[in-house]
């Protein structure tokens, strides 16, 4: 090989490398970063799931594969126990749920929202507990452009008696 060739190899590699290290994928196609609503559109579904008392609906705002990580319990994996996870919640008399956006950012197909959160809770003699906190959710978007949680966490302020 002569100093041509290896340069224009030296080159090709190199650009191989950029692209794999910035997240090129080398046709110049590259995604604009999604808006804050298309970001957080996930947590105002799951928020409609719970108050619809629609724990398949909360669910698939996961990934197949998804993580949450509840305050004070275990991580749940795969959306099928994060499907059971959630009929755990409206059972226990979930309602009024709500959400509000704080930030959001993305590159590519991955994302994360920040938010706070309410979720009010009836037990059986009719007392009312509302919590409110603040979440974190890594976000994917899937095949279809839908933005899915891949991880989630949450943890609660002070508790609130109503």
């Amino acid at each position: 090989m002569n100093t041509k060739s290896h340069f224009s190899l030296l080159c090709y590699a190199s650009l191989i490398y950029c692209g794999l290290l910035f997240g090129c994928n080398g046709n110049g196609d590259t995604k604009k970063p999604a808006t804050a609503e298309e970001l957080s559109q996930m947590n105002r579904d799951f928020a409609k799931a719970l108050n619809d008392k629609d724990a398949v609906a909360a669910a698939n705002c996961y990934t197949e594969d998804a993580t949450v990580m509840p305050p004070n319990e275990a991580p749940v994996t795969g959306r099928a126990n994060i499907q059971k996870y959630w009929e755990g919640a409206i059972g226990a008399g979930a309602f009024d749920v709500a959400v509000a956006t704080i930030s959001t950012g993305s590159n590519g197909d991955l994302g994360y929202e920040t938010g706070r959160f309410q979720m009010s809770t009836k037990d059986s003699t009719g007392k009312v507990t509302t919590e409110r906190g603040k979440y974190i959710e890594l976000l994917k978007r899937g095949e279809d452009g839908k933005w899915r949680s891949t991880h989630g966490i949450w943890n609660t302020d002070t508790l609130a008696l109503k």
